[in-house]
């Protein structure tokens, strides 16, 4: 028996090729919703690190909020910055859960991000969820050595030239409102202090303020008043007795020239100079400058101790030019008015008062002018081996080239520290 050639017809190789194909489109399914998988797994990354972020960031503000800040108003900013954030990158429907306990504040936010590809598989969402949370530390022993009142300040605290402003132990800190309330325009001045905080905002584009000021701080009473200068009301009530005026004066514009003299307490009437080349000693007790300057010219020699001198009147000020030797200690711990060295009448609005450095200029004790500006220039080392002052006025401007020193309760000083603790909050920490 023959065999015979088989012959494949067309038809039978047709049918191979179909069913290859068909294959192949079954396959393409389920690869193609893989790869598209990739793309719906990416999109879910990228909101998750999205949302991530807005709730880092939405706990370190709210920790960093001034120490008095409420739980509510820690939350709100949580809630807004978050909002904001997440809005930015388009994420919708997230809803953030905010706890604020302590001195911590989390954040924890689910979402389900809808998808294109997986759909096909029957996926239509991508389940992420976040947390963070930040603790914060409020440090109630913070001194203050520098602290400008009024909230209306342009300059609460400025500095310009390319001298320095040194206060490394302690804080400075301003009550302004304004974006400017610690500012350093165009100048190669710095300050160097443990801390520097503004109600308001911060100007210093060269870095002039180190560390870097913080912004949005509390404000923080006048601690030597009852009642503001500076509240709603407009008055005035110190917490201290104002000082007796007597009614007859010890002098009238008394003007010291070249010599030795020595002063006793009273009242000064119509300021009190002292000219280069007199050589003053101050008795203990309190002097009222009435309605005039006390102005230490430049190559004058001043001492005293226990001292204070009261500034009242429109024109009472206060002018110190250095380039002699100037050594003044405010009153005792024993003495009324314990370590003040300067007051001046807080009715007495507008005025300016004056350090200016040079010479040998050692100031202990407190500056308390509410209402005066207080501006700083000159060269050479202010307070070079002061062990306490501080001051206490509307604003501070400091200028010239020389230093001026700022100096807490040193353990060496021999007054009494009145000087205000700020409330900081400190060591804000990120955890997820």
């Amino acid at each position: 028996m023959m065999c015979e050639d088989v012959k494949t017809s067309p038809g039978i190789l047709r049918d191979e090729r179909g069913n290859v194909a068909l294959l192949f489109g079954l396959m393409a399914l389920p690869l193609f919703a893989l790869m598209g998988g990739a793309v719906d797994y990416g999109n879910a990354v990228s909101v998750s690190s999205a949302l991530q972020a807005a709730s880092d960031a939405a706990v370190l503000a709210a920790a960093s909020l001034p120490a008095d800040a409420s739980p509510d108003q820690r939350a709100g900013v949580a809630a807004n910055l978050f909002s904001t954030n997440v809005a930015a990158h388009g994420v919708t429907g997230a809803t953030p859960e905010i706890r604020v306990e302590g001195n911590s504040i989390s954040v924890s936010v689910s979402a389900n991000v809808p998808t294109a590809f997986l759909q096909l598989m029957r996926i239509n969402t991508i389940a992420v969820a976040v947390s963070a949370q930040s603790t914060y530390t409020v440090d109630s022993s913070a001194k203050a050595c520098l602290l400008a009142l009024d909230p209306e300040s342009l300059n609460g605290i400025h500095i310009q030239g390319a001298g320095r402003v040194n206060y490394p132990a302690c804080w400075a800190h301003t009550n302004s409102l304004q974006a400017s309330a610690i500012n350093a325009a165009g100048s190669n001045a710095t300050a160097i202090g443990a801390g520097h905080c503004a109600v308001g905002g911060i100007a210093a584009p060269l870095g002039n303020f180190s560390p870097t000021p913080i912004s949005g701080c509390q404000t923080i009473s006048d601690p030597f008043a009852m009642v503001s200068a500076y509240s709603s009301s407009g008055s005035y009530i110190a917490s201290f007795a104002t000082p007796a005026i007597p009614s007859n004066c010890a002098a009238n514009n008394l003007n010291l020239k070249k010599g030795s003299y020595r002063l006793d307490p009273g009242r000064y009437c119509g300021g009190l100079s002292i000219q280069a080349q007199a050589s003053v000693t101050f008795s203990p007790g309190i002097y009222i400058i009435d309605n005039g300057q006390f102005n230490v010219q430049s190559g004058a020699n001043v001492s005293g101790s226990d001292v204070l001198f009261y500034f009242r009147g429109p024109n009472a000020s206060l002018t110190i030019i250095g380039g002699g030797t100037v050594s003044l200690t405010g009153r005792s711990s024993s003495s009324s008015y314990s370590s003040f060295l300067f007051i001046a009448d807080a009715t007495n609005w507008g005025g300016v008062s004056n350090i200016q450095g040079g010479g040998a200029l050692n100031l202990e004790g407190i500056l308390y002018m509410p209402t005066q500006t207080i501006l700083v220039t000159g060269n050479g080392d202010v307070n070079g081996s002061s062990t306490y002052f501080g001051m206490v006025a509307k604003d501070f401007s400091f200028q010239g080239n020389g230093q001026f020193n700022l100096v807490p309760h040193d353990t060496n000083a021999t007054l009494t520290d009145i000087m205000a603790n700020i409330p900081i909050v400190t060591n804000v920490r990120l955890s997820h």
